[in-house]
Protein backbone atom coordinates (compact mmCIF):
# COMPACT_ATOMS: atom_id res chain seq x y z
CA UNK A 1 0.00 0.00 0.00
CA UNK A 2 2.89 2.38 0.54
CA UNK A 3 3.91 2.08 -3.10
CA UNK A 4 0.42 3.09 -4.21
CA UNK A 5 0.27 5.92 -1.67
CA UNK A 6 3.70 7.17 -2.74
CA UNK A 7 2.68 7.09 -6.42
CA UNK A 8 -0.56 8.90 -5.51
CA UNK A 9 1.31 11.70 -3.72
CA UNK A 10 3.81 12.00 -6.58
CA UNK A 11 0.92 12.27 -9.04
CA UNK A 12 -0.83 14.91 -6.89
CA UNK A 13 2.44 16.87 -6.60
CA UNK A 14 2.96 16.70 -10.38
CA UNK A 15 -0.60 17.90 -11.02
CA UNK A 16 -0.14 20.72 -8.50
CA UNK A 17 3.13 21.80 -10.20
CA UNK A 18 1.45 21.69 -13.63
CA UNK A 19 -1.49 23.81 -12.45
CA UNK A 20 0.92 26.27 -10.78
CA UNK A 21 2.99 26.59 -13.97
CA UNK A 22 -0.11 27.17 -16.08
CA UNK A 23 -1.50 29.68 -13.58
CA UNK A 24 1.83 31.55 -13.50
CA UNK A 25 1.99 31.62 -17.30
CA UNK A 26 -1.57 32.88 -17.58
CA UNK A 27 -1.01 35.46 -14.84
CA UNK A 28 2.23 36.74 -16.34
CA UNK A 29 0.77 36.96 -19.86
CA UNK A 30 -2.13 39.09 -18.66
CA UNK A 31 0.17 41.29 -16.57
CA UNK A 32 2.70 41.98 -19.36
CA UNK A 33 0.79 44.63 -21.30
CA UNK A 34 0.65 46.79 -18.18
CA UNK A 35 4.33 46.24 -17.55
CA UNK A 36 5.28 47.20 -21.12
CA UNK A 37 3.65 50.59 -20.75
CA UNK A 38 6.23 51.51 -18.13
CA UNK A 39 9.25 50.46 -20.22
CA UNK A 40 10.67 53.34 -22.27
CA UNK A 41 11.25 52.48 -25.91
CA UNK A 42 11.92 54.17 -29.23
CA UNK A 43 8.21 54.75 -29.71
CA UNK A 44 7.87 56.46 -26.33
CA UNK A 45 7.94 60.24 -26.57
CA UNK A 46 8.65 62.32 -23.51
CA UNK A 47 7.56 65.92 -23.60
CA UNK A 48 9.72 68.02 -21.37
CA UNK A 49 9.47 71.76 -21.09
CA UNK A 50 12.83 73.44 -20.90
CA UNK A 51 13.51 77.12 -20.72
CA UNK A 52 16.35 78.19 -22.96
CA UNK A 53 18.05 81.38 -21.81
CA UNK A 54 17.99 84.33 -24.18
CA UNK A 55 21.76 84.36 -24.44
CA UNK A 56 24.28 81.99 -22.97
CA UNK A 57 26.98 83.75 -20.99
CA UNK A 58 30.65 83.05 -21.53
CA UNK A 59 33.36 82.83 -18.87
CA UNK A 60 36.69 84.60 -19.16
CA UNK A 61 38.39 81.26 -19.83
CA UNK A 62 36.09 80.62 -22.78
CA UNK A 63 36.71 84.11 -24.17
CA UNK A 64 40.48 83.61 -24.04
CA UNK A 65 40.11 80.21 -25.70
CA UNK A 66 38.05 81.89 -28.44
CA UNK A 67 40.83 84.45 -28.89
CA UNK A 68 43.34 81.67 -29.50
CA UNK A 69 41.15 80.45 -32.37
CA UNK A 70 41.38 83.93 -33.89
CA UNK A 71 43.96 82.91 -36.49
CA UNK A 72 41.84 79.95 -37.63
CA UNK A 73 38.65 81.90 -38.19
CA UNK A 74 40.22 85.25 -39.09
CA UNK A 75 37.40 87.21 -37.40
CA UNK A 76 38.20 90.27 -35.25
CA UNK A 77 37.09 89.91 -31.63
CA UNK A 78 36.43 92.81 -29.30
CA UNK A 79 36.57 92.24 -25.54
CA UNK A 80 35.51 95.13 -23.28
CA UNK A 81 36.39 97.70 -25.95
CA UNK A 82 39.80 96.20 -26.84
CA UNK A 83 40.04 94.84 -30.38
CA UNK A 84 41.94 91.59 -30.98
CA UNK A 85 42.77 91.19 -34.67
CA UNK A 86 46.20 89.59 -34.69
CA UNK A 87 48.00 86.91 -32.72
CA UNK A 88 50.30 89.55 -31.24
CA UNK A 89 47.27 91.29 -29.73
CA UNK A 90 46.24 88.04 -28.06
CA UNK A 91 49.71 87.39 -26.66
CA UNK A 92 50.16 90.94 -25.36
CA UNK A 93 46.71 91.72 -23.95
CA UNK A 94 45.08 88.44 -22.91
CA UNK A 95 46.10 89.14 -19.30
CA UNK A 96 43.59 92.02 -19.22
CA UNK A 97 40.70 89.55 -19.40
CA UNK A 98 39.57 88.31 -15.95
CA UNK A 99 39.02 84.53 -16.06
CA UNK A 100 36.20 84.46 -13.49
CA UNK A 101 34.07 87.17 -15.11
CA UNK A 102 31.04 86.42 -17.26
CA UNK A 103 30.56 87.91 -20.70
CA UNK A 104 27.70 88.52 -23.10
CA UNK A 105 28.41 87.73 -26.73
CA UNK A 106 27.20 89.78 -29.68
CA UNK A 107 27.80 88.81 -33.28
CA UNK A 108 28.04 91.48 -35.97
CA UNK A 109 27.19 90.19 -39.45
CA UNK A 110 28.34 91.64 -42.77
CA UNK A 111 26.02 92.43 -45.66
CA UNK A 112 26.60 88.94 -47.09
CA UNK A 113 25.54 87.30 -43.82
CA UNK A 114 29.02 86.21 -42.74
CA UNK A 115 30.38 86.99 -39.28
CA UNK A 116 32.26 90.30 -39.44
CA UNK A 117 33.03 90.81 -35.75
CA UNK A 118 32.40 89.23 -32.36
CA UNK A 119 31.95 91.48 -29.34
CA UNK A 120 32.26 90.25 -25.74
CA UNK A 121 31.00 92.60 -23.03
CA UNK A 122 31.63 91.91 -19.36
CA UNK A 123 28.49 91.70 -17.23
Amino acid sequence: MTKITSAYFNFIFAVFMMVTALAYTFWSMTDWPDAYELVPSASTVFIEETKIPKEVTWTGNQVVAKLYRLSEENIPIEVNGRLFQYEADVKNFQSTIPFNATYDKEIILSETGKVAKIIFTQQ
